[in-house]
């Protein structure tokens, strides 16, 4: 058997499968679970996949990206995501507090078997799992200025609410579509972050099966490559992905997408 994803329309993936081991309905969103012999599991919420021997590459290539370029990251926000593993590396700084927006409690609570490391996280006392909507969390925390330094978001629609809780060199950063199969979305992107981000850079997860691992790093200070703490990378211990090298080679793009983004890409 199979599952297909399909991209906006545009292209397709097949991921095979030997049968499905789970189905939840949430709140606002769908979860399926599937055994594989490829990726031992693979979860399907809505329309994302989540490659259970694969979750190393996004979720340590984003925190340390992140984490290995502010100076002195002290609070950091992931939103309207399920990824753990996400908050899990943040977590391996022990200077750093992780506030995880995620309101539809039941498809999180039934992810328990599938991030290697759920328990763990959730009984860190730097963790925070703050259970509410997305327009909600916002409207309340409005006014609230220099709340996070690292903030990780995948709705790319509410980024004008999130970077106003950007500390002044905080780091921002935004899923976006394919480079190559959708070019002109990540320009109206890269142009309505305005003029408050010094550095606005696209990257990807190098080796990623997810035609999705595309993003956008936005920083009113640091630069990803120029400022990469190297012996802060260099000191991370039991990664299975993330080095130094890697998170340089994940700003280099293709020539053509260069030439599309010059004078809006800001590096």
């Amino acid at each position: 058997m199979w599952i297909t994803k399909n991209y906006s329309g545009k292209i397709q993936q097949e991921y095979k499968i030997e049968s499905k081991l789970l189905e939840i309905k949430g709140i606002r969103h769908n979860l399926e679970i599937f055994n594989s012999k490829t990726f031992e599991s693979i979860a399907l919420i809505d329309e994302q996949i989540f490659l259970k021997t694969m979750l190393a590459l996004q979720s340590e290539l984003l925190a340390h990206i992140c984490a290995c370029s502010h100076q002195e990251p002290k609070r950091v926000l992931i939103a309207d995501n399920f990824n753990l593993e996400l908050a899990f590396e943040f977590l391996r700084y022990s200077e750093l507090k992780v506030d995880f927006l995620q309101f539809d409690l039941k498809i999180l609570e039934s992810l328990i078997s599938f991030f290697p490391h759920y328990q763990e996280v959730m009984k860190n006392a730097n963790f925070k799992l703050i259970p509410q909507q997305q327009e909600e969390f916002l409207e309340q925390n409005e006014q609230r200025a220099s709340l996070y330094d690292i903030i990780i978001a995948t709705d790319e629609s509410q980024f004008h609410c999130y970077k106003k809780l950007l500390s002044e060199d905080g780091i921002l950063v935004l899923k976006i579509p394919h480079l190559l199969l959708d070019i002109s979305k990540t320009k109206e992107i890269l142009e309505s972050l305005g003029e408050e981000f010094r550095i606005k850079m696209p990257f990807y997860i190098p080796m990623s099966l997810d035609m999705q691992d595309f993003y956008i790093f936005a920083s009113k200070k640091y630069h990803p490559t120029a400022d990469i703490i190297l012996q802060r990378a260099d000191m991370l211990e039991d990664l299975e992905y993330y080095n130094a090298n890697l998170h340089l080679s994940a700003f280099v793009l293709p020539q053509k997408v260069k030439k599309a983004l010059f004078g809006i890409a800001c590096n």
